[in-house]
């Protein structure tokens, strides 16, 4: 029976590892720098508006701050599964369009490994690139003709991740996360007969650090603070250039001069409250990109902020297992400037997570607006639906000592 649950934990894994490469936005922006990046990794407590550095609850696979997963289940392996629909609506000027967009976006198992030592094994996206655009424009000297455009892209960048988390004291944990980020972008512009695409496979090294420190009484009010940082590192890349001319036959594939890419340097700090019915959270992250350089001078890259803010309610704080209520809002900027513009996001989001047996299912919806420095730059609404699932394999039959 063992083995064949390790095998059934293998095969899911990889098939959402396959799943992770599929495309997840139709973000027009998203054709700039690395993509769009991926901001729903919550999990079961999405709905909080993406909080979590300083969570660290029982039932909860925490991927932001690998220092926060020191209250998992010790008898059993914890699953984590998630999936997201997006349904956007973009306006630019006088013109409009909507898209809809949805795949596994989370695969997460944890377990202790030790006494004290508790581990995490799972996949995330990191970025998305998708978007489908079509220009016109007047040919110089015959008004009555057009000459069409077609930009296309697609795919994107996962991360594979292993954490370990080490509960130094009944108050203190520390955690790190190593692993890989990688996968393929295409980006394609086609005028009449004439096809250029750009074909880039990205892989790179991934570390990050957390710690999470909680003080204050089991009956009375309850506090935490975590703290993440990951490094700057930069991403090898395999570039290639293919054009095809339909009609003179004519065709070109070769590699390509890579412009250098990296990882932004990223430091998140949270703090959290709890009282026997309420959980109150809030979030800071900044994001360092000035390491990248842009090789266009239609965009340049910017430092981003993020504030969140993230509540929960349980409605029977005395049994086991109690429907959750959750809600939360975010602002943060784009880390893309499009001709001098800047672009921001705004975001509210409420959810509820519900037990079922050993298993919790959590719903959460958001809705995001993007707010621009200037009106001639690309609007988006976006609707979010996320569907989350955690349930737990028994190994043992009772806890570990």
């Amino acid at each position: 029976m063992k083995h064949l649950f390790l095998f059934t934990m293998l095969c899911t894994y990889l098939f959402a590892f396959q799943c992770m490469a599929q495309n997840q936005t139709n973000l027009p922006t998203s054709m700039y720098g690395i993509g769009e990046l991926s901001t729903s990794d919550g999990g079961r407590y999405t709905a909080m508006g993406q909080t979590g550095i300083a969570l660290n609850r029982i039932g909860f696979l925490n991927t932001q701050n690998p220092a926060a997963i020191t209250r998992m289940d010790t008898a059993c392996f914890t699953f984590d599964v998630g999936a997201t629909a997006s349904y956007a609506r973009y306006h630019f000027l006088s013109e409009n369009s909507a898209n809809f967009t949805g795949n596994p976006n989370r695969f997460v198992i944890g377990f202790r490994t030790m006494p004290r030592w508790y581990t995490l094994i799972g996949m995330t996206p990191y970025s998305n690139v998708g978007y489908l655009i079509s220009t016109q424009e007047v040919i110089v000297g015959d008004p009555d003709n057009y000459l069409y455009s077609y930009f296309e892209g697609s795919g994107g960048l996962y991360k594979a991740f292993f954490t370990n988390a080490v509960q130094l004291t009944s108050r203190l944990s520390i955690g790190g996360s190593v692993g890989i980020i990688m996968g393929k972008t295409t980006q394609s512009e086609t005028q009449e007969s004439a096809t250029v695409e750009h074909e880039s496979k990205k892989r790179a090294f991934y570390a990050d650090l957390g710690l999470h420190y909680s003080w204050g009484h089991s009956t009375g009010r309850k506090w935490e603070i975590g703290w993440t940082f990951s490094p700057s590192i930069g991403i090898r890349q395999d570039n290639n250039l293919g054009y095809s001319n339909s009609s003179t036959n004519e065709t070109i594939d070769e590699s390509e001069r890579c412009h250098p890419q990296y990882q932004p340097m990223h430091i998140a700090a949270g703090i959290a409250t709890q009282t026997e019915y309420w959980t109150l959270t809030a979030d800071y992250h900044y994001i360092d990109w000035s390491r990248n350089v842009s090789k266009d001078s239609q965009y340049r890259y910017e430092n981003q902020h993020k504030l969140s803010f993230g509540t929960l309610y349980t409605t029977e704080p005395r049994k086991p297992r109690s429907i959750e209520l959750m809600g939360g809002a975010s602002f943060s900027n784009s880390y893309i400037s499009l001709r001098g513009g800047k672009m921001y996001y705004a975001e509210i989001n409420a959810g509820a997570s519900f037990p079922m047996n050993d298993s919790f299912l959590s719903i959460g919806i958001g809705w995001r607006r993007q707010l621009n420095s200037r009106s001639n730059l690309m609007q988006e609404s976006r609707l979010n639906i996320h569907l989350n699932l955690t349930f737990g394999e028994k190994l043992w039959k009772a806890k570990l000592k």
